[in-house]
């Protein structure tokens, strides 16, 4: 039987990021998502020009249909929350729906660079941190390990020991769950280093001097659906990486502007392989 997977995250017209990213992703993987949008957007928030629908209000409304329905969930994935209210809908959710998954990810989309995002205040972090705690799989990037595990960003970025210092920071939060890094840069490299099971692996891949938009959604959504296709979490981590690189490198081939994403819809014929 075909698995469904849940998805809570924003919908952007343009970016190729968010639910745009994960539906197509699971599709390509015969899982069938399930998506409920946090927010509508005309496209992702770094564009000069954009507008936001907020849809806090139908989270709960969302929940309530699908008990009278009695629907269920094989894996639930999280991304982009736009407020403190929407992350205690998502638990909820989580509360009620996860007992029956065979995996949970949350991707605690909070910042980067060392910085939060604008949405994000202390009351927000501490209710991610909730949500957190009710995964299975985490993959935070490196300003948002550091916000989980109150490291200090400037100490785990850059150093020749990096790496070392990121795993040993990331060790207590893998306690029972998996945990990947995503997007450390490091000696020239780009590398995700995934923490889970007792065991740290690095997966390393070529450095870009650009960021493009949605690459950590698709990471994300290639790690929960391998996952939830019966692979290791270090067998994801590696398929995702793989697919992030290809989609990158075809797109930077075509001079295209970052902020629309990178072309890995070519690429999603490779996922169906993935069994």
């Amino acid at each position: 039987m075909q698995s469904k997977a849940l998805v809570i995250n924003d919908l952007s017209s343009f970016g190729k990021c968010s639910l745009t990213a994960a539906i197509a992703v699971l599709s390509a993987m015969n899982i069938q998502p399930c998506p409920l949008p946090t927010a509508v957007l005309s496209s992702q928030s770094e564009f000069p020009n954009f507008f936001c629908k907020d849809l806090t209000e139908i989270m709960p409304e969302y929940k309530k249909a699908w008990l009278q329905n009695g629907e269920r969930f094989d894996g639930i994935c999280t991304g982009y929350f736009a407020n403190s209210a929407q992350l205690d809908s998502a638990i909820d959710i989580i509360n009620t729906f996860g007992k029956s998954c065979r995996a949970v990810l949350a991707d605690p989309v909070m910042g980067d660079g060392g910085k939060l995002y604008p949405v994000y205040d202390k009351s927000a972090c501490e209710k991610m941190k909730l949500l957190a705690s009710r995964a299975d799989i985490l993959t935070p990037n490196l300003t948002e390990l550091c916000i989980l595990t109150g490291a200090d960003y400037s100490s785990l970025n850059g150093n020749p020991d990096c790496l070392e210092r990121i795993a040993q920071t990331a060790k207590p939060l893998a306690d029972g769950r998996g945990v990947i890094v995503t997007g450390i840069r490091c000696c020239g490299e780009i590398c995700n280093m995934v923490i889970g099971g007792g065991s740290v692996d690095v997966i390393r891949s070529k450095l870009v001097d650009e960021s493009f938009s949605g690459t950590g959604d698709i990471f994300s959504a290639v790690v929960f659906g391998s996952v939830l296709s019966g692979k290791t979490l270090l067998e994801s981590a590696k398929t995702a990486a793989r697919f992030v690189e290809l989609a990158i490198s075809d797109t930077i081939k075509q001079h295209h502007d970052p902020i629309y994403g990178v072309n890995f819809e070519k690429y999603l014929t490779t996922l169906a392989e993935v069994k």
